[in-house]
């Protein structure tokens, strides 16, 4: 958009702002009036609302709570009075062996299929009763016998008992039940009961007290069931534990049959946080038998709230959402089992009669503000005839005032215009008429013109100057990878050993070096280093350490002397700490000896069988770090076949995008895969894992590998 239309724009614009804020005033005072009435129906609204809504959730709040209350209380009281029968049954079995001799001796028969179905008191037994007439064993048998009555009474006169009994430590149990079959075997022999491994047993006899069982179904019925047990003791002493097991159908259905409104329900909660009953057939409360999940840890951070707190024994009402939309739930413990009841309802139903009047009062309200709207639209329309009005005029005016203002700048736009790459230069002449803020902008104009053909002339410098460097770097590395052994192979007339090597430096020269070279016929020296440094200094260092450690060991030096002597004369010097650390191994072709020197570089690899394995050695201190260290070699003896493979940490430590290292046991997995390949395609796959684990990740150190292998051939 050209500047003499922005100029006219601006002025149209401003007219049309004027023209507004005027409309807009005059349309406050009657949106002022529209919010008045809006809010006093709001509040008046509001108002009644309150009141209805407080009420209704006030009472249906103290209804929920007493009917949860009252409903726990009466399946609270069913366990109670189980609890309290075996409790009675615990401590008739404690005074009779407690005063033995003051009671008879009764005959207790043992399971008869002829009484299945028929409510019997029978004898069982463990594995470890083996003898039934032994005299102690049947003493007991008939002191126990005296249970059977009011076993018998109990299981017949307590609603939902399915089973009653008493177990001794001794092995020996009376149950009075009606499913006496289901203790036989096939060929009619009564089976063997161990009481003490079943949990009510296992509960009563660990707390002490009286426990009460999961809750589980019945394996003859399918019928949900809970059991509870009571220790016996005798003289203090645990003796045994009593027992009964209840059918929980009446209470299911109890928990079915409450209704709260159209949509209420109650539910009941285990001690494990899992609904045992509830009508629900889907959502966060149904019962799910197949994959019951613990609501004290749902997802639901309210609802585990609620389960939590009425586990722990508090009772309560409270709003959550559940299923999705917000429901009342009220809350109270099960104390004597450690479980809850639950009752639910939908906060929608609770406020059903007081969102119909708020309906019917927001109708009212919306009539009276279309009225209100009308008029102000009306009101609008006259304004918006005024604002054309005022428009038009500014245009003309804007118009005049733009021609004056534009000249000056378009002679200043053509002269920029008139720069391009290869012209810089830029003129305004110092008579010109124009003497206000485009005058400034031109001499700006001029000095930026003469800095960049300053700016240009350095850029040219700069990059010749690279370019000298990079062809330099260049000639260094050609330097650098022809002082490294690069033909292979290279030793081609001897057939008892191969080497192979790889050096891939991180930038243009690097700090790794390998070699290896006959010291004479019968002796292969090997070597891997790595410069502490990167670059042109370590690549320096690195021709200065390699050559050191050839000549040493052309002279037939120990291994020991070869470092020791190289690491003085690299600490000669050394301004800069730079450091060496660097391995050497020297073979005997004709027998396999091998000896082998480290100076703190990375543990190598040895295939002396089928498997490669680290090298187990002790390094010693790098070379160049401290004048006068020395160095001890080290011996083993390779097999036909064996071979070594040496590396630098530029292996190990190379890096992915997050940051993960190649490490050694990766490099060991290469090897297990590639192991046995001829060596320089042993080399090339490591190197390919090393690739395909980096990725597009830039390398950081040098790569530098060996592998040797003695044939013995």
């Amino acid at each position: 958009m050209s500047l003499r239309k922005k100029i006219i724009g601006t002025c149209v614009g401003s007219t049309m702002l004027v023209a507004v804020t005027i409309g807009i005033f005059m349309l406050i005072q009657m949106g002022v009036l529209k919010n008045e009435v809006i809010k006093s129906n709001s509040e008046f609204s509001a108002t009644a609302g309150d009141m209805s809504a407080e009420s209704m959730t006030a009472q249906m709040r103290q209804r929920m709570m007493d009917v949860t209350k009252s409903n726990a209380n009466v399946a609270n009281s069913k366990f109670e009075e189980l609890e309290k029968q075996v409790t009675t049954q615990a401590n008739l079995a404690q005074k009779l062996y407690e005063s033995p001799d003051l009671y008879g001796r009764r005959t207790i028969e043992e399971p008869k299929a002829e009484n299945d179905g028929l409510l019997c008191v029978q004898l069982l037994h463990s594995e470890k009763v083996t003898d039934l007439t032994k005299a102690s064993v049947a003493d007991e048998i008939g002191l126990l016998g005296n249970l059977a009555d009011p076993m018998y009474e109990i299981n017949q006169n307590f609603e939902n008992m399915a089973s009653n009994y008493v177990a001794m430590e001794s092995g020996l149990m009376i149950q009075a039940d009606y499913i006496s079959a289901s203790k036989l075997a096939e060929d009619g022999s009564v089976l063997p009961y161990e009481a003490d491994t079943r949990p009510w047993y296992i509960g009563a006899e660990s707390t002490k007290k009286a426990y009460f069982t999961p809750v589980s179904r019945d394996a003859h019925t399918s019928d949900v069931g809970i059991m509870c047990g009571v220790p016996i003791f005798v003289d203090d002493k645990f003796a045994g534990v009593a027992g009964a097991g209840m059918y929980l159908h009446n209470i299911e259905e109890m928990v079915a049959d409450i209704r709260l409104g159209s949509d209420g329900y109650a539910c009941m909660i285990n001690q494990d946080g899992q609904v045992i009953f509830s009508p629900k057939e889907d959502g966060e409360l149904k019962v799910d038998i197949e994959n019951q999940t613990d609501l004290r840890n749902t997802d639901n951070i309210s609802l585990g709230a609620v389960i939590r707190s009425a586990l722990a024994g508090s009772s309560g009402v409270t709003i959550m959402e559940l299923d999705g939309a917000q429901h009342y739930v009220a809350y109270a413990p099960m104390k004597k089992v450690g479980w809850a009841f639950l009752t639910v309802l939908a906060e929608e139903e609770v406020l059903a009669s007081t969102n119909a009047l708020l309906d019917e009062m927001s109708h009212r309200s919306l009539r009276t503000v279309t009225k209100i709207e009308k008029t102000i639209q009306l009101s609008m329309i006259s304004l918006s005839i005024a604002v054309i009005v005022f428009c038009a005029i500014g245009m003309l005016i804007s118009m005049f005032v733009s021609g004056k203002i534009v000249k000056p700048i378009q002679l200043l736009t053509e002269r920029v215009q008139a720069i391009d790459g290869e012209n810089l230069d830029f003129t305004w002449e110092s008579d010109t008429k124009v003497q206000d803020e485009t005058a400034v902008l031109a001499n700006a104009f001029l000095n930026m013109t003469q800095k960049m053909k300053q700016y240009i002339i350095n850029i040219t410098e700069i990059t010749a100057e690279k370019e000298r460097i990079g062809a330099e770097l260049n000639v260094a590395t050609k330097i650098q990878a022809d002082m490294l052994p690069k033909i292979f192979p290279a030793f081609p007339e001897r057939t008892e050993f191969d080497v192979y090597a790889q050096m891939d430096p991180a930038k243009e020269v690097g700090g790794d070096f390998y070699d290896f070279f006959l010291i004479d016929d019968d002796h292969l020296a090997i070597i891997i280093a790595d410069v502490s440094s990167k670059g042109v200094p370590a690549a320096l260092f690195m021709v200065i350490a390699k050559t050191l450690i050839k000549n040493h060991a052309m002279n037939q030096e120990s291994l020991n002397d070869v470092f020791y002597k190289t690491n003085n004369l690299l600490c000669e010097g050394n301004e800069e700490g730079m450091f060496v650390t660097a391995w050497m191994g020297v073979l005997t072709i004709s027998t396999g000896d091998f000896e082998f020197v480290n100076a703190g570089h990375n543990p190598q690899l040895l295939m002396n069988t089928d498997a490669y394995e680290w090298i187990d050695a002790t390094p010693g201190f790098v070379l160049a770090g401290l004048e006068g260290i020395p160095y001890t070699s080290q011996q083993m003896k390779l097999k036909q076949g064996a071979r070594i493979f040496l590396y630098t940490d530029g292996v190990t430590e190379a890096q992915n995008r997050a940051n993960e290292l190649f490490g050694e046991d990766r490099l060991l997995e290469s090897l297990e895969k590639n192991g046995k390949l001829p060596l320089s395609e042993m080399i090339n796959a490591v190197r390919a894992d090393i690739d395909a684990f980096v990725g597009d990740a830039e390398q950081f150190d040098d790569i530098t590998m060996l592998a040797f292998e003695y044939t013995q051939k």
